[in-house]
C-alpha cells in the first residue's frame, strides 16, 4: 500500500503506466514531464494505481458517468479535483484539470462513451 502523506514514497509498480498500461499510454517523458494518452473504455474500470506527479488534464471526452473507486473497492464521493470540475464543466470544448498527486485508487466509466485525455504530469 502507498503512504499517502509522500507520493515519492509510493510503489512505483503502482505508478499509472506500470499499473494501468491499457488506460495510460507515454507519449513523451524527460526530466521535467511525463505526457500520458490516457483513454477510459465504456463500462471500464482501471487497475488500481496513483499518479505521483501534479499535472494538467486536458479531457475532450469526458462525461459525468464516470466515478472514483478507493483501494478497497468502494465507490467514493465526487471531492477529488478532476470529479469536481466534471460536474462544474458545461460541457463546451475540452475540459481542463489542474491535478495534485493521485493516491492509489482507480475511476469506473460506466457510461456509454470513451473518456479520453492527455495528462501532463510535472514531475518534482
Amino acid at each position: 500500500m502507498s503512504d499517502t502523506s509522500d507520493p515519492a514514497s509510493w510503489d512505483p509498480k503502482l505508478d499509472a503506466v506500470a499499473a494501468a498500461p491499457d488506460h495510460h499510454k507515454v507519449i513523451f517523458e524527460n526530466e521535467q514531464l511525463r505526457v500520458l494518452d490516457v483513454t477510459l473504455e465504456p463500462n471500464d474500470e482501471e487497475p488500481l494505481h496513483h499518479h505521483r506527479w501534479p499535472s494538467v488534464f486536458v479531457l475532450d471526452s469526458i462525461h459525468p458517468d464516470i466515478y472514483d473507486i478507493s483501494p478497497e473497492g468502494e465507490r467514493q464521493p465526487p471531492s477529488r479535483d478532476v470529479m469536481q470540475a466534471v460536474e462544474a464543466w458545461d460541457g463546451k470544448g475540452s475540459l481542463v484539470v489542474h491535478m495534485a498527486p493521485q493516491a492509489l485508487g482507480r475511476v469506473m466509466n460506466s457510461g456509454d462513451k470513451v473518456v479520453h485525455g492527455i495528462r501532463i504530469e510535472m514531475k518534482q
